[in-house]
């Protein structure tokens, strides 16, 4: 594809997205399949490599153009939520020590990319104006600023308005869920992950989804036994990169979520996309689990990397009273580079070539897939 065909693509995506977030979608039958509004959307992984900070720091307005045709399929959500891969620690070198503002968004000191991350702040601000609403911060990147760096990414994320799970700043009290109120319903998050790539998570700043203290599975209990919470969302950072199925201990540790009490279960890590299923527990409730929904946005450019899904759930109670999660579909999306605009996420079917995308994204999630309007295309 040319340059000049790279950014009409651009142009394309950003206007269809403004143009579908303006149509009010009717529902499609009895099932209660719809393109109504959903309760919850959640992302990727929010990997922001060099190119992309590179991309970033060559114009005015900084990351949003990377979010910028996904920000409608966001914000048809009631809340909206991605994984944030890295620190976004303003001014902090690979020493874990302050230096003197570098004064551009990327410069290979304070802003880094692979493999030890760190973010300019403004990408904070970048996504609450995307449309999203919480933010995932336990994942393998947490410390890659150690901890000071987990303390300036939550005041980053903070001052944007933006909620964060899975990381707590020193000095604070252990509470690691986020809550929001949805379709009337108080949600809490929960964020974890298996590893911090061997960084000493001395001050106990991130959640280990196999630790002890807490273990999540009483995590999870202990929420979903609070009377003012009605649903609880796990959000494990888990899983072998690149793999396309979930690994034993995934598995393992969805199936403990669940029969906890988990509303739902939405994984990232493995950076390509990993099947969706349903759990039943013993109890007899329907647990969705979406395994990995692959990047967000990265500059990994084999199909498997650069396609990734925002999960659509609704919330409902069952014959029980209980709060569940249904009307599981997704929207798949795909990663280019546009000339004069960089690297950005877009809904796949708007894209001249997201045709291989929105198969591929088929071909691992199965059925319920969305087109950009949000309407079931199966």
């Amino acid at each position: 594809m040319g340059l000049s065909n790279q950014s009409r693509s651009f142009r394309t995506a950003l206007k269809a997205m403004a143009l579908l977030s303006l149509v009010s979608c009717t529902p499609t039958g009895p099932s209660g399949n719809s393109c109504a509004r959903p309760d919850l959307a959640f992302g990727g992984d929010v990997l922001l490599h060099s190119l992309i900070q590179r991309d970033a720091a060559t114009r005015p307005e900084g990351f949003a153009p990377a979010f910028a045709p996904i920000a409608a399929a966001l914000a048809r959500a009631e809340v909206a939520v991605v994984n944030l891969e890295g620190p976004a620690a303003r001014n902090i070198s690979l020493a874990n020590r302050q230096i003197a503002d570098p004064g551009t968004i990327y410069d290979g000191r304070a802003y880094t990319g692979y493999p030890r991350f760190n973010y300019h702040p403004l990408i904070a601000r970048a996504l609450r104006n995307a449309s999203v609403d919480v933010v995932q911060t336990a994942n393998n990147h947490a410390l890659d600023r150690g901890a000071l760096g987990v303390d300036l990414t939550l005041q980053a994320l903070a001052e944007a308005g933006l909620p964060a799970t899975g990381t707590i700043a020193r000095g604070t009290d252990p509470i690691w869920h986020v809550t929001r109120q949805i379709s009337g319903r108080n949600v809490a998050f929960v964020a974890c992950t298996f590893s911090t790539n061997n960084l000493t998570n001395g001050r106990s700043q991130v959640l280990d989804c196999y630790g002890n203290r807490p273990s999540i599975p009483n995590l999870i209990q202990t929420l979903t036994n609070t009377p003012t919470i009605d649903a609880v969302i796990l959000l494990p950072h888990w899983g072998t990169e690149y793999a396309a199925r979930p690994n034993a201990r995934q598995r393992r540790l969805a199936q403990a979520a669940a029969e906890a009490g988990a509303t739902a279960i939405v994984g990232a890590h493995p950076h390509v996309l990993q099947p969706i299923e349903t759990l039943t527990t013993r109890d007899g409730r329907q647990v969705p689990v979406a395994y990995s929904l692959g990047n967000l946005i990265s500059s990994q450019w084999s199909l498997p990397r650069r396609t990734g899904a925002i999960l659509y759930l609704d919330l409902a109670r069952d014959e029980a009273g209980r709060t569940i999660a249904t009307n599981t579909r997704y929207l798949p999306t795909r990663v280019e580079r546009f000339a004069g605009h960089g690297v950005a996420v877009s809904p796949a079917a708007l894209l001249p070539d997201g045709g291989a995308s929105v198969a591929h994204a088929r071909g691992v999630l199965g059925p319920r897939a969305v087109g950009p309007d949000g309407c079931l295309t199966d």
